[in-house]
């Protein structure tokens, strides 16, 4: 990757950059969706996704390095969300609490399924249970999601490179949040016509059987 050197950046001109990068992300994201529901992973290509989304096969390629990755686009409002929740965890307080938190937060916000990000969640999990290709893409996606977490929280602490303790926040919250998640895409799946489940309430459920697995004695 290469820098390039502008000098300062002129007041305003930095959140528009970031609203167009999102903008193309999410043009591309919603491409890549459309193509797999209607042909499937291996139905469709970069390029027709690169057309779909209306940008070159060149962007493309900056914003997504395969296809499948495409299609795992973190929206907006969520990755502002995290980011300031990162920004407002206190260090010197226990972190555990902290970041349930802050996923409780981040989770409320797809409003169950029904504001643009939770419908488009909706969408993902119904692909990754008929595409194995997109489920190793997301693997791989999540690994390194994870990684600058735990940098992240290595950072805010100022842990040593040694110390386990960012990672094992980081891989210990992220598990419950995924099994709550799974928990709800299934359940979805299961009784599309029966009452919706919640997401906040399986990630509290989640939470709950955590504490109760790891306590002393359990």
């Amino acid at each position: 990757m290469t820098t390039e050197v502008t000098g300062p950046t002129p007041v305003g001109e930095e959140p528009l950059r970031r609203r167009r990068r999102r903008q193309t992300e999410q043009d591309i994201c919603e491409a890549a969706l459309t193509l797999f529901e209607e042909h499937g992973v291996a139905g469709c290509t970069a390029d027709d996704i690169a057309r779909a989304a209306g940008v070159s096969s060149r962007t493309f390629f900056r914003y997504a390095v395969t296809k499948e990755r495409a299609a795992l686009v973190v929206t907006g409002d969520i990755e502002d969300a995290f980011e300031q929740g990162v920004a407002a965890l206190r260090p010197d307080e226990p972190l555990l609490p902290q970041l349930e938190a802050l996923w409780v937060e981040v989770l409320r916000r797809h409003e169950n399924g029904r504001s643009a990000s939770g419908r488009q969640l909706r969408r993902l999990y119904r692909l990754l249970r008929a595409e194995p290709s997109l489920r190793g893409a997301a693997v791989a996606v999540d690994d390194e999601r994870r990684a600058g977490f735990a940098g992240a929280l290595a950072e805010l602490t100022g842990a040593t490179p040694d110390d386990p303790t960012p990672a094992i926040l980081v891989e210990t919250t992220t598990a419950v949040v995924r099994v709550a998640m799974d928990r709800w895409a299934e359940q979805l799946e299961a009784a599309p016509e029966g009452p919706e489940p919640d997401l906040v309430d399986l990630y509290e459920q989640a939470v709950a059987a955590f504490r109760t697995v790891t306590a002393p004695g359990a």
